[in-house]
């Protein structure tokens, strides 16, 4: 069965809207310094969650349990197939 692509483009983006930088206030905007500290920039990732911040604060810490939580697999495991993953999926981890 052949897929059908909308976009050929390697680099094809969705358009959604954001909140720009500037224009951000309260936790989006604790949001975005924090990220701007970590990251030298507010990345495209978090851009894409602001309109709902307080659902982007829930996956940030859903993420962060996954990550630092005792389980069967080490820290450095857990980094590894999430870099793999995101290499995979042409995303910057």
């Amino acid at each position: 069965m052949e897929r059908l692509t909308l976009y050929k483009e390697e680099n094809a983006m969705s358009w959604i809207r954001t909140i720009a930088e500037e224009d951000a206030d309260g936790l989006l905007a604790e949001i975005y310094e924090e990220t701007r500290a970590k990251a030298g920039r507010v990345v495209n990732l978090v851009k894409v969650q602001s309109l709902r911040p307080e659902t982007m604060a829930i996956g940030k810490k859903l993420y962060r349990h996954m990550m630092d939580s005792p389980g069967g697999l080490s820290k450095l495991q857990r980094v590894l197939i999430a870099t793999v993953v995101s290499k995979l999926n042409g995303c910057f981890y």
